[in-house]
C-alpha cells in the first residue's frame, strides 16, 4: 500500500519535532530542513546535504514540498505585478505585489481561501463564490515563490492579508502561517510588518490581536441597514457589536488597527455617511483607510469622484479621525482591492 504523503509545508517545525520522535530519529533534525526550506529556498532533500542519507531517504517516504506554480504574472504601469497561482488539485488564486506601499517597503497582498463564503456585493472574491480554504502551506506558499520570481531590488517588507477570502474564516491555518512567517528561525517577518484584514468575525478578533499582527476592519457602512446591504456578515456580526469589540482592544503605540471604507457612488459616500462614521468610531486610536472602489466585471457600482472622496476625508479629519485615502495600484489588471477572482 502507498503512503499518502504530507507536503513538509503544512507543518510547525514542533510537529515534525514530534514525528521525529515517534520514529525514533533526531528532533533537531526538523529546524534543519526548514533552514533549507526558509532561509535558502531549498525544498529537494536530496540537496540537504547537513541531513544524512537514511534520513533523506526516510523523508522521501512520509514527505514532499509543494509550492503554487506561477501560471501567469502580469504588470501594471504603476508597478504592482499580479501572480496568477495554480494549487495542487488546479484551482487557482492570485496574489499582488505592491511597489512602495509604504516609503521605501514593498509589500505583497495573500490570499486565504479559494473564493469566499462572505458574498460582500463590492467584491470580486464574493461574487466567484467559495470553494476551499488554503492549508498553512499554501498561505506561506505563495509568499515563497512571489519572492522567487521577483528581482532582487523588490524585496518583500510587508504581507498584508486582503486577497481572496476572509481570512478569520480559515484561521486554524492562518495562525500557523503566522507563526511560521513571524518566527526568527524560519521568515523571520516582524508582526508589525504583517495586516490582517477582516470583515469582522467577532469572536476570533481578540485572538488575532492577540498575536501581535495589525488588523484592518472591513467596514464600508456607517450603520446596519447600509452594512448589511453590502456585507451580508452584519446579520450575524452587527456593526455595533464589531465596534464593541474592538473598543475593549488593548492598543500599544505600535500595533496598528485599521478601519477598511470601500467608497461607492451614491451607495456610502455622503457627508452624512462621514458624519455616522465619525460619530461610530470616536475615541477609537485607529486610522481610517477610504478605499474608491475598484470597478470589476459584472458590477453595477461605481467609484465616486475624486472630490467626494476627499470632502469624506475632510468630515472625518474635521471630527477628530486620522483618515486617509489610499490609492489603489493594479487597477488595469485587475488587481486593485476587491478585484481578485482566481481568474485563468
Amino acid at each position: 500500500m502507498t503512503l499518502a504523503k504530507t507536503n513538509l509545508l503544512n507543518l510547525l517545525p514542533n510537529e515534525l519535532e514530534e514525528w521525529m520522535r515517534t520514529h525514533k530519529l533526531e528532533p533537531y533534525r526538523a529546524r534543519q530542513i526548514f533552514l533549507w526550506a526558509y532561509k535558502k529556498n531549498t525544498f529537494d532533500f536530496d540537496q540537504m546535504t547537513d541531513l544524512p542519507f537514511s534520513l533523506r531517504k526516510e523523508l522521501k517516504n512520509y514527505f514532499y514540498f509543494y509550492l503554487p506554480k506561477v501560471i501567469d504574472q502580469k504588470s501594471a504601469t504603476d508597478g504592482a505585478q499580479k501572480f496568477l497561482l495554480e494549487l495542487e488539485d488546479k484551482k487557482c488564486i492570485e496574489a499582488v505585489f505592491i511597489p512602495e506601499s509604504t516609503p521605501k517597503e514593498n509589500s505583497l497582498c495573500l490570499s486565504c481561501q479559494v473564493g469566499c463564503k462572505l458574498g460582500c456585493s463590492f467584491c470580486a472574491t464574493g461574487a466567484f463564490g467559495f470553494q476551499r480554504n488554503l492549508s498553512a502551506g499554501e498561505i506561506i506558499g505563495q509568499y515563497l515563490v512571489a519572492q522567487s520570481a521577483l528581482t532582487r531590488k523588490n524585496k518583500i517588507d510587508r504581507l498584508v492579508f486582503m486577497g481572496m477570502g476572509e481570512p478569520l474564516d480559515n484561521w486554524q491555518e492562518l495562525k500557523k502561517a503566522l507563526s511560521i512567517f513571524t518566527s526568527r528561525k524560519e521568515l523571520g517577518f516582524s508582526p508589525r510588518r504583517i495586516t490582517v484584514s477582516t470583515a469582522g468575525i467577532i469572536p476570533l478578533i481578540p485572538e488575532l490581536w492577540a498575536t501581535g499582527v495589525n488588523v484592518a476592519l472591513s467596514i464600508n457602512a456607517p450603520d446596519n441597514k447600509k452594512r448589511t446591504e453590502l456585507m451580508p456578515i452584519n446579520q450575524k456580526y452587527p456593526l455595533g457589536q464589531l465596534v464593541k469589540t474592538i473598543r475593549e482592544l488593548d492598543i500599544p503605540f505600535r500595533q496598528k488597527l485599521t478601519c477598511e471604507y470601500v467608497l461607492i457612488k451614491g451607495v456610502n459616500d455622503s457627508l452624512e455617511d462621514a458624519d455616522k462614521l465619525a460619530w461610530l468610531l470616536a475615541k477609537i486610536p485607529l486610522r481610517v483607510n477610504l478605499i474608491a472602489f475598484n470597478h470589476f466585471p459584472g458590477s453595477e457600482f461605481l467609484s465616486p469622484e475624486p472630490n467626494q472622496v476627499l470632502a469624506f476625508q475632510e468630515k472625518l479629519r474635521g471630527a477628530g479621525l486620522m483618515a486617509f485615502i489610499r490609492k489603489s495600484v493594479g487597477k488595469e489588471i485587475l488587481a486593485g482591492c476587491g478585484q481578485l477572482a482566481g481568474r485563468r
